[in-house]
């Protein structure tokens, strides 16, 4: 073989390195735990189809990757601690990728308003290898990915409509601020905080502030360790809208006329 044969055999194994690389479902990993994202890039390793394209273990370096490498899944390890608030945020940094939250048991109301800001996928802990990668391709198609238990809890709660006020100030409790400091935080006077509490505590049926931290801490945030981060900025709750009934199962790809079950 001469060069220039050598050479244009290269080049194109080079294009087929591109090609492969270009149809790779790119993905963004939020976590704070070194060892799980070293454990997914040696998953994704065998599958020529995957790609962990970044890893950030805070929130605004996470929007800056999304913003920077455009991957298309977004795959959020709840043990980290994220909040309706910054699932907001992301959403409204008008990032168009597929978001999947992995790794923690969730309550009803925090799963069904993180539907309502587009979340695609929520995944235990305990998945398994083979139906963790599946999710990642289905979402990726379009699909939508939730445990049926999950679902049936979701449909079966009754729903407590929040202002976006209202839900700052639930935010704020939960994260143990004082009438005082909820009023600095907020811009508005301790004696609002007050009135706002006192119609909180009719509408949610609640009698003091423990019952409402720990609505605050089921609903309002996935991971514990988030309430412990956002004392310096007050997250803005997100209740208003009309709601989103969930239209699938655990891996039931898009316009597909029945709802079907993988076990």
């Amino acid at each position: 073989m001469s060069g220039r044969q050598c050479s244009l055999a290269a080049m194109e194994r080079e294009l087929e390195k591109a090609v492969e690389s270009d149809n790779r479902i790119r993905i963004v990993l939020y976590t704070q735990q070194p060892f799980v994202a070293q454990g997914l890039a040696a998953v994704f390793h065998t599958h020529a189809d995957l790609e962990l394209a970044a890893c950030r273990d805070n929130l605004s370096g996470t929007l800056d990757c999304l913003n920077s490498r455009r991957p298309d899944v977004l795959l959020v390890h709840l043990i980290s601690g994220i909040s309706l608030s910054d699932l907001r945020e992301i959403r409204s940094a008008d990032i168009r990728c597929q978001i999947i939250l992995w790794g923690q048991e969730l309550g009803g109301d925090f799963a069904f308003q993180a539907m309502q800001l587009g979340v695609r996928g929520i995944l235990p802990g305990n998945t398994s290898i083979e139906e963790f990668l599946a999710a990642l391709r289905n979402v990726h198609r379009g699909g939508l990915c939730f445990e049926r238990d999950l679902l049936e809890s979701v449909l079966s709660q009754q729903r407590v409509a929040l202002t976006p006020r209202q839900g700052q100030i639930v935010s704020l409790v939960a994260q143990g601020l004082k009438n005082k400091q909820i009023a600095f935080s907020l811009g508005i006077t301790e004696g609002t905080v007050k009135v706002y509490l006192y119609k909180l505590f009719k509408k949610l049926g609640m009698n003091d502030r423990l019952d409402m931290a720990l609505y605050g801490r089921k609903n309002l945030f996935g991971g514990q360790p988030g309430l412990e981060r956002r004392r310096d900025t007050p997250p803005p709750g997100q209740f208003a809208g009309k709601p989103v009934v969930p239209r699938s199962l655990l891996l039931v790809a898009r316009k597909q006329p029945e709802m079907p079950v993988v076990h």
